[in-house]
């Protein structure tokens, strides 16, 4: 269990007292107001709960707990208040950025049953995320192993696009980049639905005929129903329903998705064209040509990362 805990307060009496009733019991870590508490968390990390006063100098408690959930989401807080800061002390309870209020002063006993129950909470939280990255992972994993032995040229290009996107995702620093690989999968993977003797003219996309064009229109939206069997995946439902939307319609709302989107869209499309057998050159300069259907800083990291890419087979 982890009982790393960073104390923030701007008296050092108060802080005196937390080493001295609390040092026994949790890895303790102290810092005299909210900046300092902020670039603590930011530098050090690791922390299962913040324990933080209200009125500080250059930062409350509650702008700076809320600074601190956006670091790390999981990380459990509790704020320290007087009768004074009640109110907007209860807005950042209501805000969901605090665990647990106590008024001040606050005798040890219970400070030190509120901090056990909060690292408790703490380990609930990430037990909960690693189970549930376990079992995405493995039911990703299950149905890669189905389209490899069912359908190998699409579950050939899914692991391309994958390596692809995962190499344009660091490239670029995207948040939450683990979508980016399981949308990879799951965009080949209603193709196990195409009959075998039809899987290379769809793959190749050629001598098509209608019926086959209306079966490959109808594949996202399968691939739509396969997501929604699985709980967790609500973010990679919305990666590739937004594939085909066009860059300049799209609106970058800070969560990634549509950065993520547009990385699965040219790598997808990347991989076409390098199967047909074009030089990377001339692929990277066509899709550059299409602003409209590509994000140009999609293209300009699929360039830095084919660049890196060659340079690192040449040694």
């Amino acid at each position: 269990m982890n009982n790393k805990i960073l104390c923030v307060d701007d008296e050092e009496s108060i802080l005196k007292g937390f080493q001295l009733n609390l040092r026994n019991k949790f890895e303790l870590h102290l810092a005299s107001d909210g900046l300092e508490g902020l670039e603590l968390f930011k530098n050090e990390g690791g922390f299962s709960v913040v324990l933080s006063d209200m009125r500080m100098p250059r930062m409350n408690g509650a702008e700076m707990l809320a600074a601190i959930k956006k670091i790390d989401p999981e990380v459990v807080t509790v704020l320290l208040t007087g009768h004074t800061d009640f109110e907007s002390a209860m807005a950042a309870v209501n805000e969901g950025n605090v665990f647990r209020m106590l008024s001040k002063p606050c005798p040890p006993e219970i400070l030190k049953k509120v901090l056990q129950d909060a690292v408790i909470q703490y380990d609930l939280i990430t037990s909960r995320r690693i189970l549930l990255d376990k079992t995405l992972r493995g039911a990703v994993d299950a149905l890669a192993q189905s389209l490899a032995t069912t359908q190998p040229l699409f579950f050939g290009r899914a692991q391309r696009v994958r390596r692809l996107a995962n190499g344009l995702s660091e490239e670029i620093q995207l948040k939450d980049s683990w979508r980016v690989g399981v949308a990879a999968i799951f965009s080949q993977l209603a193709y196990l639905s195409i009959p075998p003797h039809l899987s290379e003219s769809v793959y190749h996309r050629k001598d098509l005929k209608p019926e086959t064009k209306a079966m490959v229109r109808d594949l996202p939206e399968e691939t739509l129903k396969i997501i929604d069997l699985i709980p967790g995946l609500e973010d990679v439902r919305e990666i590739l329903q937004r594939i085909d939307i066009q860059p300049q319609f799209e609106l970058d709302d800070g969560s990634g998705v549509r950065t993520a989107a547009s990385i699965i869209r040219v790598g997808l499309d990347y991989d076409y064209y390098q199967e047909l057998g074009h030089e990377d050159s001339l692929i990277v300069k066509t899709l550059k040509s299409r602003t409209e259907t590509y994000d140009p800083n999609i293209v300009d990291a699929l360039a830095k990362f084919l660049d890196a890419d060659a340079h690192s087979f040449k040694l």
